[in-house]
């Protein structure tokens, strides 16, 4: 009976995707009307967001704890990355309106093709289809390249957060446009050829199984092979942070390998600590960014990185690729419906479907599959919007509960020689950095200083029996300090832009957890 009732499902959806393909349907103006109504709600949704940033002072729960120069600055940061962003999001705009009304599309698909012939390369589907994807890449990282210099040179700097040299970006952007290249490659080749030998109706499940395997393999390349081309990993060095997390991570069986130093401040003065390792039951890396280490207390980052454990305690990383694959998969089975869809194809400049498929080698009913999977996702546009929402909104759940994994947890405690390690004179500032302090000038050797006794003193001052409930309030009120983050946030551009809870949000739910404990310990 069930097996009656799902072929029935099949046919009426395989019926209604064949009423799709109609040259009735305007499948052109269609697209642009939806390109545009995805800008217009962001773009509604930025200035909802705009309009905190002239809020004259802190939100409530963060009077305390920001002064008014620091919120002022931050204010003014948020206002200059939002008018960019109005730019950044017109440019887009613009862009995905000429390649469509324009039909560039297509003359990519020709040039890719004039480019195989000139090569005297065999002009297969795979082949054409890898050099469609490289040439429309490329032609859109270099259109967007002068926006990513204002915005690492000019917005990024004018706030004191670009540390990167001229040298760095240009070298960077083109370490990261041949890498996509070897990645893109062989992930196109083996989607068409997944495609073309499961059929239109058996591919998704093949696919998924492929995209599976190709997101695990490269977890496990992209610190190995690909993170070492932008930043160097050294161990963290013997001392009370690397005794405390190795502790932490021994008190939640964690399976610690290695502890890592990350050179962050290379490129920006953002700081962030996470873990990887891509087996649930394999060992794990956990790396602290420099930039954290330089500005927060051994203290504040263990919270953090007790955080960072609840996601490991939760499986997380699992249930995030579980929902990635959740998302591939409904995207691919949408897909398999317009795969064959000609009159989508003719619509946008494509000529004459069989045409089309007669130059790429193929049979003449069958269309090439990049082609199909490029004017998909533009007509898929606002189902990826809704995507977004639910995926966020995930997401933060975990975040909540790696929040309140750290705050429950009762801190390891400190070894005599730990408490001594406290209560130590600071190390002298290492030649390499007394070298880049006084090429900074007098100034910046200072402030090096100032904050090398500022965090011995917060260290002092965070007992051994302070929670990690209060420090990771601290920590994460520090971060936003020093990153100048919005501390003011619509709720409708914040649930749709953040994965994660808002400040004010996170600061409220670890409270209300520290009253919980509170009102148990007493009810005992």
């Amino acid at each position: 009976m069930s097996g009656h009732i799902v072929q029935a499902a099949k046919h009426q959806l395989h019926s209604a995707f064949a009423a799709l393909d109609d040259p009735a349907v305007p499948w052109k103006t269609l697209v642009l009307y939806l390109i545009v109504g995805v800008w217009a709600f962001e773009t509604y949704l930025s200035l909802r967001q705009y309009k905190v940033y002239s809020f004259p002072s802190p939100p409530a729960s963060l009077l305390q704890h920001v002064d008014l120069e620091t919120y002022k600055k931050s204010q003014r940061y948020g206002r200059d990355k939002a008018r960019f962003g109005f730019v950044v999001a017109a440019w887009g705009l613009l862009n995905s309106l000429a390649i469509v009304y324009f039909d560039l599309m297509p003359f990519f698909w020709q040039l890719s093709a004039d480019v195989l012939q000139k090569l005297d390369w065999r002009t297969t589907e795979i082949t054409q289809s890898i050099i469609f994807t490289l040439l429309s890449s490329l032609s859109r990282t270099i259109l967007d390249l002068p926006l990513s210099y204002y915005s690492h040179f000019y917005l990024e700097e004018a706030h004191g957060f670009n540390k990167m040299t001229r040298t760095t970006f240009f070298t960077d952007f083109l370490k990261s446009t041949a890498l996509g290249g070897i990645v893109l490659s062989p992930v196109i080749a083996a989607l068409i050829s997944i495609i073309r030998w499961a059929g239109t109706d058996g591919f998704v499940l093949w696919v998924l199984v492929f995209m599976l395997a190709f997101q695990v393999v490269l977890q496990v390349l992209y610190p190995l092979v690909i993170q070492p081309l932008f930043n160097t990993l050294t161990p963290l060095p013997p001392g009370l942070l690397k005794a405390r997390v190795e502790i932490l991570a021994a008190s939640l069986r964690f399976p610690l390998a290695k502890l890592h130093q990350i050179d962050g401040s290379r490129r920006s003065a953002h700081s962030n600590a996470y873990f990887f390792g891509v087996l649930p039951w394999g060992n794990k890396h956990i790396v602290v960014y420099d930039s954290l280490i330089a500005k927060s207390t051994c203290s504040e980052i263990e919270a953090v990185l007790a955080h960072e454990l609840g996601h490991w305690a939760h499986s997380d990383p699992t249930k995030l690729l579980v929902l990635a694959q959740a998302q591939i998969g409904f995207t691919f089975a949408v897909f398999a419906g317009f795969i064959d869809n000609r009159s989508l194809f003719e619509a946008f400049g494509f000529g004459q479907a069989s045409t089309l498929a007669e130059k790429a080698g193929l049979a003449s009913p069958v269309l090439p599959v990049i082609i199909g999977l490029e004017l998909f996702q533009l007509v898929l546009a606002p189902l990826d919007a809704v995507l977004k929402f639910l995926m966020n909104s995930a997401v933060r759940s975990m975040e909540y509960a790696a929040d309140s994994f750290a705050a429950g947890l009762d801190r390891p405690a400190f070894t005599d020689e730990q408490v001594k390690e406290m209560h130590k004179e600071p190390e002298p500032v290492a030649e390499k950095e007394e070298s880049q302090s006084q090429e900074k000038g007098p100034e910046k050797k200072d402030e090096d200083q100032a904050t090398r006794k500022e965090l011995r003193e917060a260290e002092l001052a965070q007992s051994t029996q302070t929670s990690y409930a209060e420090l990771l309030q601290v920590a994460l009120i520090k971060l936003h300090k020093q990153n100048l983050s919005s501390m003011h946030y619509d709720w409708l551009y914040s649930a749709y832009h953040h994965s994660h809870p808002t400040l004010p949000e996170r600061l409220a739910a670890l409270e209300k957890h520290a009253g919980a404990v509170d009102r148990a310990k007493k009810a005992n």
